[in-house]
């Protein structure tokens, strides 16, 4: 929810967009997001691991922000904070084991 949030204030109100509509590419940053959520929230681990491989494209373009564009340094590595947290926080989660 937190990374949602910082796409909000990102690329909603920090550094929005020149050419495209500011609306349109919160959204298109947003809805991917939204997508795992509620499995996510009751740890189904099938949802956790595709909100994993959906994070790997917003970890990817955070580390290409950090580098490239010295504006948005802060807004990138928080967002490579968050990303982060989540994928150690990912370790902790076990599958509950069946009783045979």
């Amino acid at each position: 929810m937190a990374l949602i949030l910082l796409q909000w204030i990102w690329f909603g109100w920090l550094f929005p967009s020149e050419s495209l509509p500011k609306v349109f590419v919160v959204a298109v940053m947003s809805v991917p997001l939204l997508a795992p959520v509620w499995g996510v929230w009751q740890l189904n681990v099938r949802s956790l691991v595709i909100a994993g491989f959906i994070l790997l494209f917003y970890f990817s373009l955070a580390i290409a922000e950090l580098y490239a564009t010295p504006e948005v340094r802060v807004p990138a590595g928080i967002q490579i904070a968050l990303i982060t947290v989540y994928f150690m926080a990912l370790l902790t989660v076990r599958r509950k084991k069946s009783a045979a």
